[in-house]
């Protein structure tokens, strides 16, 4: 039987920090909504791991591995719909630099 890992633990703690805020984060930015699916398979992925130690150790293994896999396909997909909104579609980033501010 697996055993519960500090490490694992810890990672899954800082993990629940954002998704306890996530409501208040989404009203204050829209844009990094499409990032979280793929946030949320993260953090169920380490709590996946800690369950593992300590109850039914096959089904949480499955469940770590499979939602570790969809973490990257969601992250993958985030990231495509980003390069296109930004890139391709020609939405660039506008910052706030004023002409003469750099000084040398």
């Amino acid at each position: 039987m697996p055993s519960l890992e500090i490490n694992e633990l810890t990672v899954l703690i800082i993990l629940a920090i954002p998704v306890a805020f996530s409501p208040y984060l989404f009203k204050k930015r829209r844009d990094i909504m499409k990032w979280f699916p793929g946030y949320y398979c993260v953090f169920i992925t380490f709590l996946s791991t800690n369950l593992e130690a300590a109850i039914l150790p096959d089904t949480f293994n499955f469940m770590e591995h499979f939602f570790a896999m969809m973490a990257g396909i969601l992250f993958c997909l985030a990231a495509i719909s980003e390069y296109y909104s930004k890139v391709l579609k020609g939405k660039q980033i506008k910052l706030n630099i004023k002409k003469g501010a750099v000084k040398k």
